[in-house]
């Protein structure tokens, strides 16, 4: 059998440039990269349904997009490669009412938030008391993702009836809505990734979806600590390996964490794209992946940042 290091799965058009730049810091790093895309999916499939292939590691970017890619992941999972991140785990703490509940048990603070049953469920609905997440709130399904179904600005109970019904099969919080501090020229709204093991923050206005770097000497010690806090709280929480969230600073100086654990993260840079990551915080996060699929594969070696 013919087997490689690391397997990375991608069907996005945006992802090309961070799987050419993983796959390259692999090959420099000793490890053997192998990219599935749609030309080669089948292939390899066939190959390791016959033996011939095998994968130690997974990084899948693509089988909850792409329906072929499904299999894929259900061949690796049972062959038991190691997964980034385990399709079963993100499953579970991408669902945004499961990641509120598990956050208020854990003391991470979340913005005022109603959890309402799928519409399918139980379409009328019992005495809601908006008064308590106020006006304007938010509707957001609690499995959806890039902003599909989410209205910012809702006032009735019309409004989350009519949300309820673009996805009839999924939950929905009804959420407070939170306006951030300004800091130095920012909105205090930080989208902060969570890469292998290390914390990168980011500025990131909500408003415009732009994203800069934040460092430490940027806000107050205490908040910048308690960021990097409440993401390893996530990490362990959640148990993946690569996901982002988002978190806000309130008027009342309170850190709420505004949208959960977001998986299969958009890593384009910012060189290239106007509302992309910073190009050293996708750097690091290769960085960071890189190093930990060395010590997973050859453990007594020594990390080492890509050139």
């Amino acid at each position: 059998m013919q087997t490689y290091d690391l397997a990375i799965a991608w069907c996005w058009k945006y992802d090309a440039d961070f799987v050419s730049q993983i796959d390259s810091q692999s090959v420099k790093r000793g490890i053997s990269p192998y990219l599935i895309h749609f030309h080669n999916l089948f292939e390899t499939i066939t190959r390791m349904e016959k033996g011939e292939l095998g994968f130690k590691i997974f990084f899948d970017r693509a089988s909850d997009q792409e329906e072929d890619f499904e299999q894929l992941a259900d061949i690796l999972q049972k062959q038991g490669a190691r997964m980034i991140n385990d399709v079963d785990r993100a499953t579970w703490a991408t669902d945004k009412a499961t990641m509120h509940l598990e956050f208020l048990t854990h003391g991470i603070h979340v913005p005022y938030t109603i959890i309402l049953p799928p519409w399918e469920d139980r379409q009328e609905l019992d005495s809601i008391h908006l008064n308590k997440v106020g006006t304007p709130f938010v509707i957001k399904p609690a499995c959806g993702g890039c902003g599909d179904g989410v209205i910012l600005n809702a006032r009735t109970t019309d409004d989350i009836q009519a949300a309820r019904q673009q996805f009839p099969y999924d939950k929905y919080l009804v959420q407070e809505k939170i306006s951030p501090i300004q800091i130095n020229g920012h909105r205090a709204w930080f989208r902060v990734f969570y890469s292998c093991g290390e914390v990168l923050p980011c500025w990131w206005d909500d408003q415009t979806t732009i994203a800069d770097v934040l460092s430490p000497s940027d806000i107050d010690q205490k908040i910048y600590s308690d960021i990097n806090h409440i993401m390893r709280k996530i990490a362990q929480i959640s148990q993946l390996d690569l996901f982002s969230t988002e978190i806000a600073l309130t008027q009342e100086h309170k850190l709420l964490v505004i949208d959960h654990v977001n998986d299969q993260v958009d890593l384009r840079k910012k060189s290239a794209y106007l509302d992309g990551i910073p190009d050293e915080v996708v750097d690091g996060i290769v960085v960071n992946l890189i190093d930990w699929v060395v010590k997973t594969i050859h453990p007594f070696s020594t990390p080492k940042e890509s050139s």
